[in-house]
């Protein structure tokens, strides 16, 4: 995947087929209002532009593409707090990637042992 600048919040990673095997296309904001736009041919993603802009130019720029002569199709997304989706699925914790469940023994005690001890009358009593 493609480094994104620093202070990036959101981004997206949209792929096209063509006769040369297909094209991919990165749009991304910062949180200093920057768009970032990333292409070039699927795996060699060379070309870079940045210009002003928000989240909803980016959005307009990817409905855009995606509804557009080229049909994108997205392929990944990014957000600051996540980071990319694909990546977190392999950044999966071992507690959460586990195939056997854990087993936890019962090792609950009795408080008091009602077969031998006498009953405290104390413990009877209600305090309402």
């Amino acid at each position: 995947m493609i480094p994104l600048k620093p202070n990036t919040s959101f981004a997206v990673h949209l792929r096209a087929s063509s006769s040369s095997g297909g094209k991919d296309w990165v749009g991304s904001v910062t949180v200093q209002c920057e768009l970032h736009i990333y292409w070039g041919k699927t795996g060699q993603i060379v070309q870079h532009a940045a210009k002003p802009g928000d989240f909803d130019a980016l959005n307009k720029i990817i409905m855009q593409k995606i509804h557009g002569k080229d049909k994108y199709q997205m392929v990944d997304e990014y957000t600051s707090q996540r980071g990319w989706k694909s990546q977190r699925a392999q950044m999966a914790s071992p507690a959460q990637t586990r195939t056997q469940p854990v087993i936890h023994k019962d090792i609950t005690t009795s408080v008091v042992d009602w077969t031998h001890d006498e009953t405290p009358v104390a413990s009877i009593i209600w305090d309402f």
